[in-house]
């Protein structure tokens, strides 16, 4: 069998010679005489030659040979990204177990670890609010004020003259498993707070907890609000700084007491993760019973059902404490899920065995292997045994800022091979033992498992895990022939956002990230032109659950695109980070068959190729990059794209109507941030003449997405 050539640069005689003489109307345009007799043309061709020769020899470099070039040019190929999820543990043990950091969990055959260590009570929680509801007649002046304030914190339409009611709410208690029901709208509950149920598990002794450390699960709800109108609406900027959050504990009607929080990774509650809070040496309170109520603006917990009400052991409430000065109160999140005994994971697993890679030669260019290969960047920490004992070595990106007294070294993550400088740095010398004490390993798409996949504890003996939400955020290695094909643009760019093409690339390199389109962003105050140092980044997820035709981004999505961008763009330009706009579009279409050709065939293959060829992620689209933004939808192009089908003798009609309306269209045009969505697309195949079949009910006309730009320069 014979061995396939690597190609590094396809460019032939031919090529070459025709770029050269393309470049004389460039940087000689006088020179006019191109035919092969000029002497001039002799020597280009020459040239051409002699770079085809050289072309030859450097297509025949190994793979090693490839990645050292790469590496000078600062261009190698990205390691796998880790997905990431919360786990919640539980145990039966009265007095608890301790999770370290960096225990090893498993789904399947996918190995993960936690982040933190965590201390497991036996004892769950439940999130709750109270929900406001009007009943009954205002009694005085200040209640129908309280009424008036809860409504606005409701975000529900009132006026002092339609307020006649009293303040009620009914409990939302958050299920235990996120997808079992809609979110609690924090911002929307009478008293404009998050309550959090301890509950007992068995015959748990609360007393045990007092002065101890609780950690607390929340999944915020990230999902984007769906607003009608084909404007673009404003966004939320993303603080540099979380907003404050005041944890109190429940002491009795009235009373309650501040809590400590150790650690928060939810940053305030704007995006999930644990809160580490620190109970109160009294804890529990005497009197835990809350007081039946009914008005949503009293400071006490919310009425929950009888079968949580009797294993309640304490109230924890989250608010958001009051700014200073006339500042707006941050607003309270969406909270999907609460639990106990939470605490991050990774898809990563740390070696802690110490390796003896070797010793050193005195060489440059010193070079060995791991023994796990996917090494995380950052994580290895390496020694080696210099005269007078072992000395810790730094690791660092690049060896060519290093100086000779500088113990440096680079990591080659995707193999897994540790580097040492060359001549003029710092090296092992002869007879220097090289071990490496730790390092973390791992990464990959596999790492996002579904939610419930989490099941094992690696010697975790006595406690139970459980991932209650997916992990997600996990991306596969780049491989070396996609570092090649972007080297060019990857030296080019120096990991710095200048270019359309520029932020293009930067934001496909966020897992998760199937498509990026880079707009100047439009002046609301000056239609038709646009915002000076200004970017719009429009993205479209690789894949949507819930809208696989429409994939929209949620916003732990745009968030982590729009830091990832922020940290590479100059320091002048201000970047919003969007999803994009569908416009729902339902299609009847009547396709003549040729004979021979089977009918449901013909029908599924039209559909098929019309969804394709409105798709808008790659590699489908009418230039297999998705549908442009803002390109016009006709319907002579659609029929055009469906008679192509094979078995297809003639398209006899095709109607183009907006979804919800009976009017057939010939163009649709489309908005600046906009795609086609099929709302309903019905085929059928006979005769010509027959009626034009009426399409099915279709959602609503426009579904557009809240913009979420990062923090002001």
């Amino acid at each position: 069998m014979p061995l396939i050539r690597p190609i590094l640069d396809d460019r032939s005689y031919e090529d070459l010679r025709r770029e050269l003489i393309d470049r004389i109307r460039v940087y000689a345009p006088e020179w006019t005489d191109h035919n092969e007799s000029d002497p001039g043309i002799a020597l280009l061709e020459l040239f051409a030659y002699l770079g085809e020769s050289v072309l030859f020899r450097l297509n025949q470099i190994p793979d090693a040979t490839k990645s050292a070039f790469l590496s000078l040019l600062g261009a190698e190929p990205r390691p796998a990204v880790p997905a990431g999820t919360l786990v919640a543990a539980s145990t039966t043990d009265p007095a608890g177990t301790q999770l370290l950091a960096r225990t090893g969990l498993r789904a399947g055959s996918v190995e993960f670890e936690t982040t933190d260590e965590v201390y497991v009570w036996p004892i769950g929680a439940a999130g709750a609010g109270k929900v406001v509801r009007v009943t009954g007649a205002a009694a005085s002046p200040e209640e129908r004020q309280r009424l008036l304030d809860a409504l606005r914190r409701a975000k529900l339409p009132s006026t002092a003259a339609d307020v006649q009611g009293s303040i009620a709410y009914e409990t939302t208690v958050l299920p235990d498993k996120p997808d079992g029901g809609g979110p609690l709208d924090a911002e929307a509950t009478a008293d404009h707070a998050l309550w959090v149920a301890l509950t007992r598990i068995r015959q748990t002794d609360p007393r045990l907890l007092g002065g101890q450390s609780v950690f607390l699960g929340i999944a915020v709800d990230d999902s984007l609000d769906e607003l009608q109108g084909p404007g673009l609406e404003p966004g939320l900027p993303f603080a540099a700084d979380p907003p404050g959050m005041r944890w109190q504990f429940w002491a009795g009607p009235g009373q309650f007491t501040d809590v400590t929080v150790l650690h928060d990774t939810t940053r305030g509650l704007t995006g999930t993760g644990v809160v580490q809070l620190e109970l109160p040496p009294d804890f529990p309170a005497p009197d835990r019973t809350a007081p039946d109520t009914t008005r949503g603006a009293e400071d006490d917990p919310p009425t929950v059902p009888a079968d949580l009400a009797r294993n309640v052991v304490a109230w924890l409430r989250a608010t958001r404490p009051l700014p200073p000065g006339d500042q707006p109160l941050p607003p309270m999140p969406r909270v999907r899920w609460v639990g106990a005994n939470a605490v991050d994971a990774e898809q990563t697993r740390t070696v802690t065995a110490a390796e003896l890679l070797g010793t050193g030669t005195g060489d440059a260019g010193q070079s060995y292997p791991l023994t796990k290969p996917g090494v995380i960047p950052g994580t290895v920490r390496l020694e080696v045994e210099e005269v007078g004992g072992w000395q810790t070595w730094q690791e660092v990106r690049e060896l060519s800022h290093s100086r000779e007294n500088d113990r440096h070294y680079r990591v080659e993550s995707v193999p897994g091979i540790i580097h040492f400088g060359g001549p003029n740095t710092r090296r092992p010398q002869i007879g220097d033992r090289i071990r490496v004490l730790s390092y973390r390993y791992g990464g990959g798409a596999a790492g996002n498992v579904a939610a419930e996949a989490i099941t094992a504890v690696v010697n975790g003996r006595g406690v139970k895990v459980r991932n209650p939400l997916p992990a997600r955020g996990g991306g596969e290695a780049q491989t070396l022939s996609a570092a090649l094909d972007e080297a060019t643009a990857t030296v080019h760019r120096r990991d710095r956002a200048v270019t359309p093409d520029d932020f293009r690339a930067l934001t496909l390199e966020v897992p998760g990230v199937g498509r990026a389109e880079p707009l100047p962003t439009p002046d609301p105050e000056h239609p038709g032109r646009t915002v000076a140092g200004a970017v719009t980044v429009v993205v479209f997820p690789t894949e949507d659950a819930r809208h696989p035709d429409a994939p929209l981004p949620d916003a732990g999505l745009l968030r982590r695109v729009a830091l990832y961008l922020d940290a590479r763009r100059l320091i002048t330009t201000r970047i919003a980070v969007v999803a994009p706009a569908y416009r729902n579009l339902t299609l009847a279409v009547r396709a003549v068959t040729r004979p021979g050709y089977q009918i449901d065939a013909v029908r599924r293959w039209v559909d098929l190729i019309l969804r394709q060829y409105l798709a808008p992620l790659p590699p489908y689209g009418p230039d297999g990059q998705g549908w442009p933004l803002g390109r016009t939808v006709r319907a002579a192009e659609l029929m055009a794209v469906a008679g192509q089908v094979e078995g297809v003798e003639y398209i006899d009609r095709l109607t183009l109507r907006l979804a919800g309306q009976s009017t057939a269209l010939s163009i649709v045009e489309l908005g600046p941030l906009e795609v086609p969505a099929i709302g309903a697309l019905e085929v059928t195949a006979g005769t010509s003449g027959a009626d034009d079949p009426a399409p099915a009910s279709p959602p609503p006309a426009t579904r557009h997405i809240v913009a979420y730009p990062p923090s002001e320069c």
